[in-house]
């Protein structure tokens, strides 16, 4: 998955899971299909409220790295080809799985983790726009940031509906949007539309979230 590049790679996979302590906070060694490999994965859940979404590390031997390092060194057209057979080797070091919730069924077609149907998505390092300590990004420029991120998915005929602070997240000098299961495909016109009504409706619960922070200091 991209961040906002945040699109959930697909994947049939049946996963193991050992759980080695009954709480969140423990290590799980997971092992699933992706493609033609099986991918070797340790972490823990992402916390107490969200046990089907798991924070992992993936396991590579030395051969795992030199193949990688082999495939980035092949043509972007032979890469492609790989990546259509062997998905693994092109993974990020660490991943978040998501597993099916019950009602959430159409966001979660193709894959499948401990007979469970998941996503499996990269992990984003940021700051969550309503989690952010003092002196917090003016309003102004956190809306352009979030412009240029319903950009990039504009680019790819993409508009975003779950207009909630905390999939917003602040990563260096740049917004990245996460929980896409919400994405869907537009005319230009609709996504235009869809893009300033959300961004005005994201701008006013930040400047109400703001002025709250304020009072409560």
């Amino acid at each position: 998955m991209r961040d906002c590049d945040s699109i959930p790679s697909r994947s049939s996979s049946r996963l193991s899971t050992d759980s080695y302590h009954s709480n969140y906070s423990s290590s799980l060694l997971v092992k699933f299909r992706l493609g033609w490999s099986t991918v070797s994965a340790i972490g823990n859940q992402n916390d107490s409220y969200h046990p089907n979404v798991l924070r992992l590390s993936i396991i590579r031997s030395s051969f795992d790295h030199s193949v990688i390092a082999l495939f980035r060194r092949l043509p972007l057209v032979i890469q492609s080809l790989v990546k259509s057979v062997f998905p693994s080797y092109f993974l990020p070091s660490r991943i978040v799985i998501k597993k099916l919730k019950p009602g959430w069924s159409d966001e979660f077609k193709n894959e499948k983790i401990h007979n469970t149907r998941a996503l499996i998505l990269s992990e984003v390092n940021g700051v969550e726009a309503c989690n952010q300590e003092f002196p917090c990004l003016e309003p102004s420029e956190f809306q352009r940031r979030i412009e240029e991120a319903f950009a990039e998915l504009t680019k790819f005929g993409l508009a975003y509906g779950d207009i909630k602070l905390d999939n917003f997240l602040l990563v260096g000098d740049r917004v990245v949007i996460v929980d896409l299961e919400s994405v869907w495909e537009d005319t230009p016109d609709e996504i235009e539309y869809a893009n300033e009504t959300h961004i005005e409706h994201l701008i006013s619960m930040y400047e109400r979230h703001l002025d709250g922070m304020s009072n409560d200091a």
